[in-house]
Order: structure tokens, then sequence, then C-alpha cells
């Protein structure tokens, strides 16, 4: 059972709509824009993964998407190729949050 007071993902999408202060959205299009957001999230931490990993690395992060894995196993591989892999991740989501509101 994941612990409560992990933040996730969702959570993260949460705050981005809020922090960019949508008035408009209904129920549905805020449901398809958290979506847009964790898909985009996803997409950023694996590309910036990717630049720190070394070919032996990249090799065995390709086979393990070809496996479709969950949250858990990539945030696991991503813990056995990186050092301080939480500061990486955070600081990774970070830099995303920039992106995203416009203030990179």
């Amino acid at each position: 059972m994941p612990n409560s007071t992990q933040y996730t993902l969702d959570d993260f999408a949460e705050t981005l709509i809020k922090e960019k202060n949508y008035t408009t959205l209904t129920e549905a299009m805020r449901e398809e824009l958290k979506k847009d957001i964790i898909t985009r999230a996803q997409e950023y931490l694996l590309a910036k993964t990717i630049e720190r990993l070394n070919d032996e690395q990249a090799k065995s992060l390709e086979e393990l998407l070809d496996k479709d894995p969950k949250a858990e196993e990539m945030q696991e591989f991503i813990g056995k190729c990186i050092d301080d892999a939480p500061k990486f991740i955070g600081d990774t989501l970070f830099s995303f949050r920039q992106i995203y509101l416009g203030l990179a």
C-alpha cells in the first residue's frame, strides 16, 4: 500500500493546475489537463534521465520501457542508475514546473 504522505505526479499536476490559475475549466477539462501534465512530466523526466545514463544503462532502460513498466519500476530504475535520485527527480520536476508556468 503506498504511503499516503508521498507526493505523486497526480498531486504535482493538481498543484500546477492551481498555480496556472485556470478559471474556466469544467471537471472533464480538468481531468484531461491533469492527464496531459502527467504525461508531459513523465516524458520530461525520462528525457532528463536518458541524458544521465551511460550506454549500458540506456540499453537496460530501453529493455525496461519495452515491458511498459509501472511508475514504481521506473523510480527503482532511476534510483539504481542515478546518484541521489530523489534530488534528481525533485530538481527535474521543479525544472518542468518552471517551464510549464513560463518562469524559465
